[in-house]
């Protein structure tokens, strides 16, 4: 009988601050709100140019699928620039 070797764990990236988190790692929903409560808005307002520039296709060629991700990256990097905005008011 021929053994098989263990499966690698499942690694994905965040593009929030780039780390790597695998997904047998604990729930760490807490930590990533509060890392991006810290992000300020001008690290939103560099996502949203980014993002715009994507949508426009100044990166390169976009499709359906990544589109559609960057929309709702987009809408997501918006909404965190006003909360940002909004804490530095009160």
């Amino acid at each position: 009988m021929i053994s098989q070797p263990a499966p690698k764990p499942v690694i994905t990236m965040r593009d929030d601050d780039f780390s790597l988190a695998d997904d047998m790692a604990e729930d760490n929903t807490h930590d990533e709100l509060s890392s991006i409560a810290d992000l300020g808005a001008e690290h939103w307002q560099e996502e949203i140019e980014f993002l715009e520039q994507r949508l426009r296709g100044d990166q390169g060629e976009i499709d359906k699928d990544d589109r559609e991700t960057c929309q709702v990256a987009l809408e997501i990097a918006r909404d965190n620039l006003q909360n940002c905005l909004k804490g530095k008011k009160d």
